[in-house]
């Protein structure tokens, strides 16, 4: 889906590890091409565990899956509180712990059984990729743990204040933990968090509380109304600390990091000294007061001062451990954000705090809303190369300049709007963030449009049909440059497709590394739409019925039309970011696979004309060819819906799409129960059982790297379309209300780039701005193409690749899973390149 994280793209990718793991874990292969559009990193936004067991009594703690079982507290993993047997899977983990009486539960990895026999139970658990945790017997909700002595102070004034990290975009679910006991008051949350000696502090609204359990703590908030955040101060603990605040810098969001140094296999042990450490914040300490420390890592009691010349460059991801570099450059911030009226409650203190986390300029930032800022932050690093350059690099509150003390260059360049240079040193500091705003001199616009226009296209936009390749009807290359001039010169608010600052080859290679991603995502398939793929091995995964109707409300877990945006994106739409779920909306994709058999487009009805969902059969009936007897056309793609849904609900076949050899609606076997053929459940959505109709469900992945979900078109709509128009923003499709009619964006009759700026704009949004762990994007594009283009060197297009399927440029370091179709990708990129003349 379209992903807008301009202030919390760190959380995002926290959010989907566990989902692109199940997406493209080993276990789950496709028929034919039924794994299509729809598998993009980002149509998978949120969480999904996998079926749980048809046990009752087994309840997933925390989730359940990617999660290790704990006792009294998330540090708490004594030995003596389970006994650990070999078994083949869960079920058997399962059984294991119903033959022993004393079980309270079970966590389980691989062949690992911990059958849980602590007298108290599992009353914690912790993240950790690849394990499940679920409680058995009788836990009760009366059950309590003993309160800590403690008092709660207000967080910047605790109304109006919506609790964060290190900054006032840092909102990572890892920081805290849903307590359904504290929902119910201010005080009720309290005492949650007294009950839970992990807790930092709270965060309350109305029916939610969040109790902090980040081991840094409450460091900052964010103005959201009708919320509060209290700060918990323990007497026991000290909180003075022996270093000035913003001393130390997170690498790669600190928690759950391992340092490492010029690469994640850099581990040597002369880049540290270890020391004792009772916690974090005496590790800091010892840092600080050491010249020659460059940062830390601290694992429980464990202190590694870090002392590498070059410092701390990169990280892994290792539970229990946080990584923090040393800030001793010099650092000096001013802001100013004044609010100009009264409208949408702005006043001052908002909008300084609202537009810290906002591209510059954008609404209510810019745009005509109420806020109006300036400021910068200043940092001055300095470091040795061969060769580097004095960059700046416009952000929203940022302003850095690299330089080297052996050879320099300064780079400029004119624009229409504004201009970012990005420096191509790779010593891994830091030039651009999430928030960067990037763009391009008019002429480099012109120039790249004029290259794509003479580019030789020919067969590279092509789709597998089974029996050959044939060139895609969809996706085609003239449509694909309107989008490109559109995204590059109007662009969505301060987002704008990059053309390169000082070279159109720059821009060039950025639209090939775009498109080699669309190849392996939808092009190959020929598909708008997303593809019914829950054949049988995802059904064995996930539970539910061979390619269900109701794969139009979620897949693999998912519930489409439960995806939810941030309080913070809620409260910048003034209420809703996401769209309201119409239950009397009824639609049909435009797009299908196109393998033997493959199953019909989805579809969503409310229950009055289809009460329940069928499941498609591509093994029978067989359908006569045009020319044979008992031939019947099928419908044309237009067909009046009323008709279609009578013939689905009659179980009706070979009449779903042209060209269907086989396959028609079943209302039992394979999964189908009572005359209904249920999804799999989607508990992390609120949907504990697997739905038996399609009623609201037409929230399926569209475009060229799919937009799925209510919050994500909810997003294109505040932003692109009319609603961006009707409140009085600039809109690039000010009549079309994508919350309206989410299948506009693969209607033929719809801009024929809409399907491309649909994608370009998660391009603008994910990638374009990444910067982690010493690997920014357009450093390292910039770099591939000063260094001649090598075809040879994959690491620029594969760390693309990584960003796009894994949600980091090195997969699997951060514990995503290996990139999947790698070599793939780099051989559309390659081919692409061709087609421009680079290579």
């Amino acid at each position: 889906p379209i992903s807008l994280q301009h202030q919390r793209g760190a959380a995002m990718i926290s959010l989907l590890l566990t989902i692109l793991h199940l997406a493209y874990g080993t276990n789950v292969t496709c028929q034919g091409s039924s794994c299509t559009a729809g598998m993009a990193y980002l149509q998978l936004h949120g969480n999904v565990q996998r079926a749980l067991s048809q046990s009752d009594d087994f309840v997933p703690m925390d989730g359940g899956m990617g999660r290790a079982c704990r006792g009294a507290s998330r540090t708490d993993n004594s030995p003596s509180n389970y006994v650990v047997k070999t078994v083949s899977n869960l079920e058997e983990c399962k059984t294991a712990c119903m033959s022993e009486a004393s079980c309270r539960g079970i966590e389980y990895s691989d062949s690992r059984c911990e059958v849980w026999t602590r007298a108290d139970g599992i009353m914690a658990s912790i993240p950790l990729d690849g394990f499940s945790c679920y409680r058995y017997g009788p836990y009760t909700t009366t059950t309590t743990m003993p309160l800590r002595s403690g008092t709660f102070e207000a967080v910047d004034g605790a109304a109006g204040r919506a609790c964060r990290g290190a900054t006032g975009g840092d909102n990572l679910p890892s920081h805290y933990k849903i307590s359904a006991s504290g929902e119910s008051s201010l005080d009720a949350c309290k005492t949650a968090c007294l009950q839970d000696m992990d807790c930092k502090g709270i965060e309350f609204s109305s029916g939610r509380c969040e109790v902090w359990i980040r081991p840094q703590g409450i460091q900052a908030s964010a103005a959201v109304s009708g919320f509060m955040c209290y700060r918990f101060v323990d007497p026991s603990i000290s909180t003075t600390t022996a270093y000035p605040e913003g001393a130390f810098a997170p690498v790669d969001g600190g928690t759950g990091r391992a340092c490492r140094g010029a690469s994640p296999g850099d581990n040597k042990a002369s880049h540290y000294t270890v020391e004792a450490a009772s916690s974090l914040t005496n590790c800091k300490t010892l840092c600080f007061h050491d010249a020659s420390c460059k940062g830390v890592e601290y694992s429980p009691g464990r202190c590694e001062i870090w002392t590498r010349s070059a410092g701390i460059e990169t990280s892994i991801a290792l539970d229990g451990y946080e990584c923090w570099r040393k800030m001793d450059d010099g650092t000096t911030i001013t802001s100013s954000c004044q609010a100009q009226t009264s409208q949408l409650g702005a006043t001052d203190a908002v909008c300084t705090e609202t537009c810290s986390y906002l591209a510059s300029g954008q609404w209510p930032c810019g745009e005509g809303g109420p806020c109006v800022c300036g400021g910068s932050t200043t940092r001055t690093t300095t470091t040795t190369a061969t060769t580097a350059a004095t960059t700046t690099a416009t952000t929203a509150t940022t302003t850095q300049s690299a330089t080297t003390t052996t050879t320099a260059a300064t780079t400029t360049a004119a624009t229409t709007t504004t201009t970012t240079t990005v420096a191509t040193t790779t010593n891994g500091a830091t030039t651009t963030g999430p928030t960067t705003t990037l763009s391009s001199p008019s002429t480099l616009i012109q120039e790249t449009v004029s290259a794509l226009q003479s580019s030789n296209s020919e067969g590279v936009f092509m789709y597998d049909t089974g029996t050959g390749w044939l060139p895609s009807d969809i996706y085609t290359w003239p449509d694909m440059i309107e989008a490109v001039k559109l995204m590059a010169s109007t662009g969505v608010g301060q987002l704008k497709l990059w053309l390169g600052d000082t070279d159109h080859i720059y821009g060039l290679v950025n639209v090939a590394a775009f498109l080699a991603q669309c190849m392996q995502e939808t092009i190959q398939y020929n598909a708008c739409d997303e593809n019914n793929w829950s054949d049988n091995n995802v059904v064995q995964e996930a539970g539910g019925s061979t390619y269900s109707a109701t794969s139009a409300c979620g897949q693999l877990h998912q519930s489409y039309q439960d995806y939810s945006c941030s309080a913070e994106e809620d409260a910048m739409a003034g209420g809703r970011m996401a769209c309201e779920v119409d239950s009397g909306m009824e639609m049909r994709a435009f797009t299908q696979a196109k393998w033997y058999g493959a199953p019909a487009k989805l579809f969503c009805a409310p229950k009055s004309k289809v009460p329940k969902a069928p499941r498609w059969d591509y093994s029978s009936p067989w359908c006569p060819q045009e020319g044979g007897y008992g031939y019947e056309a099928p419908f044309p793609d237009d067909v009046d819906l009323d008709t279609y849904f009578q013939y689905v609900n009659e179980g009706g076949g070979c009449k779903d799409y042209q060209g269907i050899k086989t396959g028609g609606w079943k209302f039992t076997g394979s999964g189908c129960v009572d005359g209904a053929c249920p999804g799999s459940d989607a508990p992390l959505f609120g949907q504990p059982d697997g739905r038996t109709d399609v009623e609201g469900c037409c929230w399926w992945g569209r475009g060229v790297i799919q937009t799925t979900g209510t919050c994500n078109f909810g997003k294109l709509n505040f932003y692109m379309g009319k609603r961006a128009a009707d409140e009085g923003r600039s809109s690039i499709y000010p009549s079309i209300d994508f919350c309206k009619n989410p299948n506009s964006i693969c209607d033929p009759n719809s801009p024929a780039e809409l399907k491309w700026v649909a994608g370009m704009f998660y391009w603008l949004n994910a990638v374009q701005p990444y910067n982690s762990g010493g690997w920014n994007y357009i450093s390292e594009l910039k770099k591939w193409v000063d260094n001649g283009m090598n075809t040879g060197d994959s690491s620029f297009i594969n760390g693309a690749s990584g960003i796009v399927n894994r949600g980091c440029h090195n997969p699997p370091n951060c514990g995503t899973g290996e990139l999947h179709a790698g070599a793939k990708r780099a051989e559309n990129f390659q081919k692409v390149l061709k087609a421009m003349g680079l290579v």
